[in-house]
């Protein structure tokens, strides 16, 4: 009997078929339940603004980085230490807390903090440090309106990676305005900004919204400058303080502190450094009672001028906000335990320190002989009251307060 070869052939071929059919079938299948898994259990991300401080998970701070600021080192140059080291909880808390830095460079910052966070896959964070970004550049006064774009540019960015289409949309929305309404770019700046935000336009919502930003704004590209920048209110309210050497000794001798504990906690890899920690919070607690004895001693003596007490009232803001940061354990190590169990009188100490200034700063304003001067200051002074909130440094405030 002949047998047909070319039949059986054709059957095994079909098994085989069959068989590695199934076997992809399955493996698509569990990947689709490792997926599904996988993106169950990712918490959703909020888009919305929050406390800044809220997201500081002290027990991720590295101490050794943290303390850099408290050490006389500038804030920036420790948050990107602590960026080059891949540590993000930490340059988040130094950043979050850094009253040396200028907007721009704040929103920078934010904007790099924001990538490295989304790169991690810790959304939550990056799309709060991308929104902060967004809120420097459309509140803080007196930020160049070209650096102002750069700024919304890199958190619109940002925005877009993270799935914030809201954010986005307003983040886009400001950068429009700024071609079209700013008082201060030149042609070729407004030129340049608006080639860059057709090519992201088309990036994020494609080439036809692309387009149609560009013949929205093909006439505005010609516009010149319609004003001059005027110089900041409040650095011609602030007037300097008296120096005090005393407590000048008092605060070398804490940073002196804080840099032996961070070279200590380095050479122990992070193992026992209680007397460089206690000697730090000795000199800590030495410098609070320092500040606390100057500054009434200075209020009680009746002499001080509107702009001293403005200076007076930015250094205790600055001093609280130390003090904010020690006892929320924000610099990744217990220091003074006293103040740990006061974080709501700090806080609220703060909000009255920021009350306080507004007010003083609001009544200044309105002594302004010019009344073009008056409105821009009491403008520039909302404005600085809404970026304190936003950077969760104005606890308690009312932003429908400071409508200018």
């Amino acid at each position: 009997m002949q047998i047909d070869l070319s039949w059986h052939r054709l059957r095994r071929w079909a098994w085989a078929l069959a068989l590695a059919g199934s076997l992809l079938l399955l493996l698509v299948g569990i990947a689709a339940s490792v997926a599904y898994i996988r993106l169950a259990r990712r918490n959703p991300v909020v888009h919305g603004w929050r406390d800044p401080s809220k997201l500081v998970l002290a027990q991720r701070v590295r101490p050794d980085l943290a303390l850099l600021p408290l050490a006389g080192i500038p804030s920036d140059e420790a948050v990107r230490e602590a960026l080059r080291t891949g540590e993000l909880d930490t340059a988040l808390a130094i950043l979050v807390y850094a009253v040396d830095l200028d907007p721009a460079t704040q929103g920078g910052l934010f904007a790099l903090v924001g990538e490295r966070f989304a790169a991690a896959d810790r959304l939550n964070e990056a799309s709060l440090a991308f929104l902060l970004a967004h809120d420097l550049a459309a509140l803080a006064p007196h930020l160049a309106d070209l650096s102002r774009f750069d700024l919304t540019l890199s958190a619109a960015r940002g925005r877009l990676s993270v799935e914030d289409e809201i954010g986005l949309e307003l983040s886009l929305e400001q950068m429009e305005a700024l071609i079209q309404y700013s008082a201060f770019l030149q042609p070729v700046q407004r030129r340049q900004a608006l080639e860059r935000l057709v090519r992201f336009t088309a990036e994020a919502r494609g080439r036809k919204a692309a387009e149609a930003i560009r013949a929205r704004l093909q006439n505005a590209v010609s516009l010149r400058p319609t004003q001059v920048a005027r110089a900041p209110f409040l650095q011609q309210a602030a007037e300097p303080l008296t120096l005090n050497p005393a407590l000048e000794r008092l605060r070398l001798e804490r940073q002196r502190r804080a840099l032996a504990l961070i070279e200590q906690w380095i050479a122990l890899a992070g193992g026992d450094v209680g007397p460089e920690r206690a000697d730090l919070a000795e000199f800590l607690r030495r410098e609070d009672i320092a500040r606390v004895e100057w500054y009434a001693e200075l209020l009680e003596g009746g002499e001080l001028t509107s702009g001293q007490r403005i200076t007076l009232l930015s250094e205790q803001i600055t001093w609280l906000l130390i003090k904010l940061q020690a006892a929320r354990g924000d610099f990744g190590i217990s220091l003074v335990s006293e103040w740990e169990g006061s974080e709501a009188e700090i806080r609220e100490a703060l909000a009255l320190a920021q009350a306080e200034l507004f007010t003083l700063l609001w009544g200044e304003a309105g002594h302004l002989a010019d009344p073009r001067a008056v409105a821009w200051a009491k403008l520039e002074l909302a404005r600085l009251a809404l970026v304190q909130w936003r950077l969760g440094r104005y606890p308690e405030l009312d932003p429908r307060e400071w409508d200018a």
